[in-house]
């Protein structure tokens, strides 16, 4: 626990707290509003459409690579 010499440390001390304290709140608030954002229905569906996009391009891409292979070594 600190020791205090006088009022001036004292008052150096809280508003040095009451900037810690507005610069947390302001944290809470920035990530709850990204969070907020992230999962909205609009951010949802475009993250899904674009896995689904992902996905069916890495598909076209191993099937092609693997008829190739099958073809080659399959005669």
């Amino acid at each position: 626990m600190r020791e205090y010499k006088n009022f001036k440390e004292i008052d150096r001390d809280l508003k040095l707290l009451k900037l810690q304290k507005e610069i947390d709140k302001e944290r809470v608030l920035l990530s709850y509003n990204q969070t907020k954002e992230s999962l909205s229905p609009k951010r949802i569906i475009k993250s899904a459409a674009g896995s689904i996009f992902k996905n069916a391009l890495v598909l076209k891409g191993a099937t092609s690579v693997l008829g190739f292979i099958g073809e080659k070594f399959g005669k």
